[in-house]
């Protein structure tokens, strides 16, 4: 295990910033990702700690060596593409086998780790199959038992998942989670999903425009967004303008139109100062819901039903609230009817479960 430590680390392209000066930290047997849009720096991040980019500035430790001015076959590392890359003309076991025949390893060696690595990847008794009769996750498993069997001391993945299916995408992630964590090797993973990002992460570094928006374990980065970019980016939020109107027990107490509102408090606020409320759309309590919670740091309020949409496990509200738009999704229960359309009814929500941002 090793871990990954960039300093400073930076990119341009002519006057064209891909990577503005950056560091950041994973530690050893971490799954860390590196979550953005297309354009972000994020892949580019990736090829500079693999070694094929060279860095316009900074610093690239691995397990505290400098290997910033190495060659990739020579920094430990393991990389996964997103299109596998599997040898069309190479049966399973010879695509495994590759990494370990160039380092001239012994044969009997070779036959005791690619079979190992096919039972690690859940692939055992796929030796003589050819990449047209497997499925895409499978050459995928393929792709990932080639560089584990090469025993890197980190896992770089880029976009794995990128080619498949929805169905396929979910399975996959659980699997690629449990195999990184009963073999605890240090995983660097690129995606744009935030879903990937918040399952398989123990913390995620939210990229935008070159720069690094935030870092965090991903409740933190879901519940606690630093800046309206990673607010809209990571989910779903409703973004309301308010004025602060005090401040007590980390609480904020908010003017939302002509009602009263609440919210965790933000050090960057002070009375008086103009806000943008965050709150995501499970956090809101309708209708029955609302009437029957309580506690200290319960805020009610009432809005008007725009629409609604139904989706399965829950019902999507569009409500009007003192002018401003508020989206609730609220679980969809047999015993519960759906609140009409055009309706005025109570909501509420924890204060605690609703942030502010500095406009």
């Amino acid at each position: 295990m090793s871990t990954v430590e960039i300093i400073e680390l930076a990119k341009t392209y002519g006057q064209t910033e891909a990577l503005a000066p950056t560091s950041l930290m994973v530690e050893e047997g971490e799954f860390f990702s590196l979550l953005g849009p297309s354009g972000c720096g994020k892949t580019t991040t990736l090829r500079m700690i693999a070694g094929f980019v060279p860095p316009s500035n900074g610093i690239i430790k691995i397990g505290g060596t400098d290997v910033t001015f190495l060659p990739p076959e020579r920094r430990g590392i393991g990389i996964v593409f997103q299109n596998y890359a599997i040898f069309p003309h190479m049966n399973v076991f010879d695509n495994i086998a590759f990494g370990l025949q160039m380092r001239k390893v012994e044969k009997s060696e070779i036959r005791r780790r690619v079979a190992a690595a096919l039972e690690q990847v859940g692939l055992a008794g796929y030796d003589a199959r050819y990449q047209r009769e497997l499925s895409g996750g499978e050459q995928q498993r393929v792709a990932l038992a080639r560089v584990l069997i090469t025993e890197p001391g980190i896992l770089l993945l880029d976009e794995p998942l990128s080619a498949l299916d929805k169905k396929l995408r979910e399975e996959m992630k659980y699997w690629i989670k449990e195999l990184q964590s009963e073999l605890k090797i240090t995983t660097l993973y690129v995606t744009h999903d935030q879903g990937e990002a918040l399952t398989m992460s123990d913390r995620i570094a939210v990229m935008n425009k070159g720069h690094v928006a935030q870092i965090g374990e991903p409740n933190e980065i879901y519940e606690r967004p630093s800046s309206r970019f990673v607010t809209e980016f990571i989910g779903e939020s409703n973004i309301l303008e308010v004025s602060v109107t005090g401040m007590a027990d980390g609480i904020c107490d908010l003017a939302l139109g002509d009602q009263k509102a609440a919210a965790r408090a933000a050090s960057t606020l002070s009375v008086g100062d103009s806000a943008a409320l965050v709150l995501r759309p499970e956090q809101v309590l309708l209708a029955d819901e609302a009437e029957a919670a309580s506690g200290d740091d319960l805020c009610r309020l009432t809005g008007i039903v725009l629409d609604h949409t139904y989706q399965g496990a829950f019902v999507r509200y569009r409500l009007d609230v003192s002018g401003q738009t508020l989206i609730a999704e609220v679980a969809n229960r047999v015993d519960r009817d759906v609140v009409p359309d055009g309706a005025t009814v109570p909501l509420a929500w924890r204060a605690k479960g609703a942030g502010l941002l500095a406009e």
